[in-house]
C-alpha cells in the first residue's frame, strides 16, 4: 500500500467546527495520496478556499454514494475514496490559473495601472 499523509500534515491543524462538535465523527480520518498532496501544495490561495471548504465538509457528510466533489464554475474537483473510518483524497483537479489567458490579461491590467 502506498504512503498516505493525514490532513494535519498537509493543511495544518484545522478547526473542528466548534458549533458542530456533537455531529463530528472523530474517528473519521482525512488522508491524502502523495500525488494529491503535491497538487494541493501547487494551488493558489484562492483555489485552496474551495478545496479547504470541501475537505472540511467531507468530514461531516455521511453520503457514501459520492466519490467526487465538483465546482464547475471554478473548474475544480476533489476525487476521493471512502473506507470505514477514512476518507482518502486521491486527486485534486484544478486548472493552473497562472497559465490561463485571463490571468495574463489581469497581469497586463495591473502593470498598466501601476505605471
Amino acid at each position: 500500500m502506498e504512503k498516505r499523509y493525514i490532513d494535519n500534515d498537509i493543511r495544518g491543524q484545522r478547526s473542528e467546527y466548534p458549533d458542530k462538535i456533537g455531529e463530528f465523527r472523530r474517528e473519521t480520518i482525512l488522508s491524502f495520496t502523495p500525488e494529491a498532496a503535491e497538487k494541493y501544495h501547487q494551488l493558489t490561495s484562492s483555489q485552496k478556499t474551495f478545496i479547504d471548504r470541501e475537505l472540511d465538509d467531507l468530514k461531516f457528510n455521511q453520503d457514501t454514494t459520492i466519490n467526487k466533489k465538483v465546482n464547475a464554475k471554478l473548474d475544480q474537483a476533489i476525487v476521493f475514496e471512502r473506507n470505514d473510518h477514512e476518507i482518502i483524497i486521491t486527486d485534486i483537479v484544478a486548472q493552473p490559473t497562472r497559465d490561463s489567458q485571463e490571468y495574463r490579461r489581469a497581469q497586463i491590467r495591473m502593470d498598466r495601472q501601476n505605471h
